[in-house]
């Protein structure tokens, strides 16, 4: 197992920040993490502001079992995050956030299925999936987004009522995963079922083009 370096803590103070400042966290909203090895994370303690992270705020939590190995109690979100990393070893950090347009559609009856409305989202998000209402920080949550992202394509969890669940080999396709799938959401939003998406064959050749992007 791997302790924190100076560079694993820089990154995601420095991912806490950018994600506040592209627009997907406001106030306590949210959680972060990046992987340090294949046996631990590097998490934003519970109830912090994940845009101004200190470094006595970050947690080192085993994924096998959560166990907290250093720091403070880790986030309420850790066991979602920890299978996440469990299950995906081509993921390297992970932000749950509430972006405007994104969580509307996370509280909307009737979501779109499909967001190919610009080749950047096939591209880098690829495919984003929907997860029933659990309580937050409930293991039923953490069970029901790790099953969403059994498929290596989906890189968006919309958690109803809840938010945004994005993952990455980095903190940098994190956010960009964000920032462009908030602008479809947006999109949506203000157009709905009178937008026209990407022809289906065009959209599949941008997600084979985005896959390790």
């Amino acid at each position: 197992m791997t302790s924190p370096t100076p560079a694993s803590v820089a990154s995601l103070i420095a991912f806490g920040s950018d994600a506040f400042t592209a627009g997907l966290l406001s106030s306590t909203c949210g959680n972060a993490s990046v992987r340090l090895d294949a046996e631990t994370l590097l998490i934003s303690g519970t109830g912090t502001r994940v845009q101004d992270l200190a470094p006595d705020q970050l947690s080192t939590v085993r994924i096998a079992d959560g166990a907290v190995l250093a720091g403070p109690d880790a986030s309420m979100e850790t066991s979602m995050h920890r299978q996440i990393y469990a299950l995906r070893p081509d993921v390297g950090a992970v932000l749950h956030c509430q972006s405007p347009a994104a969580t509307l559609l996370a509280c909307h009856k009737s979501p779109p299925t499909n967001l190919d409305l610009i080749p950047e989202v096939p591209a880098y998000v690829r495919r984003h999936a929907y997860v029933p209402w659990a309580m937050a920080g409930s293991e039923a949550l953490a069970a029901s987004v790790a099953g969403a992202l059994v498929d290596p394509d989906v890189t968006v969890v919309q958690m109803t009522n809840h938010g945004q669940l994005i993952c990455g080999a980095t903190p940098a396709a994190v956010l960009r995963r964000g920032v462009f799938f908030e602008f479809a959401c947006t999109l949506w939003a203000q157009g709905g079922d009178a937008l026209r998406t990407i022809p289906a064959g065009d959209a599949e050749s941008l997600r084979a083009y985005g896959r390790g992007k």
